[in-house]
């Protein structure tokens, strides 16, 4: 992805063999994602002049073209396209057959001979060629924008046996059905399109979409969200959901769909103004006129190509690998991000790189482009245990609570003694006010973490039998874990138990400021000044504030716990957060880099 590098040297190839054919192909995509269209538009038709029925330079140039907006002109290379491949195809098929390359028409039952072989040679070279659909993808949308439903189906059709994305076929070809405004076969379409592709969130869309203009309303909303079920991320599921709601006088359904989309979408204007409307809405109040609902799934296409490697695909994983890990070491998250998603843009069949630029946007707090790629690394490997970790803390977040559980439940069932998921599941149920769970999960997350802190340290000691001690394994999550049990406790008044809790967090973690305090203030509140001074003394040894100490100590007693509201709202309770805890981010093909390199 050094393009600029690259470019220089294919120019250098080309001066030196002009006559060889696709060198100036991978000039052009060089100088395209290096930003300079121009000099990419002028390679490929000298390309072209050259090697007229090059696929892959009519393919790229056809691309470019349509990603510039200059839609009649891709419709026309497509369309040259088109031809150059059929002539390909039907040479060599009369060449198989023994036969010269022109010749009358054919009787019908050798046109019919012809079409199946002419259909097994096109297997043939498509197996080399990953983007033989998206010509036919281009001029379906661009026949769908001229108004000409007939023909764009039939491309699309073609884009499908071609090989291009099955679901985005599917979808433009149930979008044809929306425009002519047949529900009803648009409807049967989405059962096709499921029946051969099994449930995808985008027809789940676009069913619902259906349903709802043929007054179908429960219908609708069934099918929205079982669409969220397999993609939770999409704000266009969500925010039509919501209008649902809101329509059927459902604020309080309306109301927490709204504000997961301005969480995924911060600032969305459409989505304001409705969280405005449901907020001041009477409970059974209902919109008199039928909301406009969105199908920008499919009116905003966003066309795949298939960069083709010449070399191992591994190691260009873990070359991608290491300079987004280099770019994190400096700091760098935003040229990070960039990077990754430049180059998954090109190839996106890595789980960890994907993986990898979902954790720097969570980092970034960028949630909505945080879980879609989280999404997709679970998608590409569904038994990768870190992927659901991270999209249980992307959802924790957003305060979908509900699905952030799932997800690290899924996570805990691919890794059964893990403690991180038993403290993480452990946050989540305490959010919800499910205190009971919260403290099993946490009370698991200690017993697992200490069985793993004595297995490293009977493995330290059998490979290092002439040390004097065995270094103790310091544990954050049991640390974390009898932090937050002391938090639970005190806020049921469990004062002695919230003490003891905190007393095992010290040992773990003897010189952690924050403990000192929060020890202090429980003595405070039970009244015996001489030990909780003690520990304040201490707290402000370890660099902790007099001013918070004097204030406390002036009250008589520490601060009222806050509720569960008020606590999600305010994100801490007493100056120590609760939140659940990431995993590591993977360096493809190396050693993990862990969560501190990019705090």
């Amino acid at each position: 992805m050094n393009y600029q590098q690259a470019a220089r040297l294919l120019t250098q190839a080309i001066a030196e063999a002009p006559e060889k054919a696709e060198i100036r192909v991978d000039l052009a995509f060089a100088f395209f994602q290096s930003g300079k269209t121009e000099e990419a538009l002028e390679v490929l038709e000298h390309e072209l002049v050259l090697f007229p029925d090059s696929y892959n330079a009519l393919i790229l140039l056809g691309y470019i073209c349509f990603l510039q907006g200059d839609y009649e002109r891709a419709a026309d290379i497509c369309q040259d396209f088109d031809s150059a491949l059929f002539r390909r195809v039907r040479d060599g098929v009369r060449l198989d057959a023994g036969k010269r390359r022109a010749f009358p028409p054919l009787a019908p039952m050798e046109r019919q001979e012809f079409s199946e072989h002419y259909r097994s040679q096109l297997k043939k070279i498509q197996g080399d060629h990953p983007n033989f659909g998206l010509p036919y993808f281009i001029l379906g949308i661009h026949e769908k924008t001229k108004g000409d439903p007939g023909r764009a189906k039939k491309e699309f059709r073609f884009a499908l046996e071609r090989g291009y994305n099955p679901v985005e076929c599917y979808s433009q070809l149930i979008d044809i059905e929306l425009t002519r405004k047949d529900w009803k076969e648009a409807l049967q379409r989405s059962a096709e399109a499921e029946e051969l592709l099994g449930p995808r969130a985008e027809f789940g869309c676009l069913r619902g979409y259906s349903h709802f203009q043929l007054g179908e309303t429960e219908n609708a909303v069934s099918c929205f969200e079982r669409a969220l079920e397999m993609k939770p991320y999409l704000v266009e599921a969500i925010r039509n959901l919501a209008k649902i709601h809101i329509f059927q006088g459902e604020f309080q359904k309306a109301v927490p769909l709204l504000r997961k989309t301005l969480k995924l979408r911060p600032y969305d204007p459409e989505a304001m103004s409705m969280l405005d409307k449901a907020r001041v809405a009477g409970r059974s109040q209902k919109e008199e006129n039928r909301p406009e609902l969105t199908k920008n799934i499919v009116d905003t296409v966003e066309l795949e190509y298939v960069y083709v490697f010449e070399e191992n695909v591994d190691y260009v994983f873990w070359q991608v690998g290491e300079f987004a890990t280099a770019l994190v070491r400096t700091n760098e998250l935003g040229v990070a991000a960039a990077w990754l998603r430049r180059f998954l843009e090109i190839y996106d069949r890595s789980p960890e790189l994907n993986y990898n630029l979902a954790k720097i946007y969570e980092q970034r707090n960028d949630l909505s482009e945080a879980l879609r790629y989280a999404w997709r690394a679970k998608e590409l490997k569904n038994d990768y245990r870190d992927a659901h970790d991270l999209a249980g803390s992307i959802f924790f977040k957003m305060q979908d609570f509900n699905n952030s559980f799932k997800s690290y439940l899924r996570a805990l069932d691919l890794n059964p003694n893990d403690a991180l998921s038993y403290y993480n599941l452990g946050c989540v149920c305490f959010s919800l006010g499910d205190l009971g769970n919260a403290e099993a999960y946490w009370k698991q997350a200690i017993q697992f973490d200490q069985e793993v802190g004595k297995a490293d340290a009977e493995e330290k000691s059998t490979k290092d039998a002439l040390s004097v001690a065995v270094t103790i394994r310091v544990s954050p999550i049991s640390f974390e874990s009898h932090k937050s049990l002391s938090r639970l406790y005190r806020q049921q008044n469990r004062k002695k138990e919230a003490l003891a809790e905190l007393e095992k967090a010290l040992e773990l973690r003897p010189n952690d400021a924050d403990v000192h305090y929060e020890i202090g203030s429980i003595y405070l509140d039970l009244g015996e000044k001489d030990k909780a001074g003690f520990f304040f003394d201490k707290y402000i040894s370890l660099g902790g504030e007099e001013a918070k100490v004097k204030k406390i100590q002036e009250s008589g007693s520490s601060r009222r716990w806050l509720s569960t509201v008020d606590r999600l709202n305010n994100s801490s309770i007493e100056g120590n957060s609760l939140h659940p805890r990431s995993g590591s981010i993977p360096n493809y093909g190396g050693q993990p880099l862990m969560e501190e390199l990019i705090n």
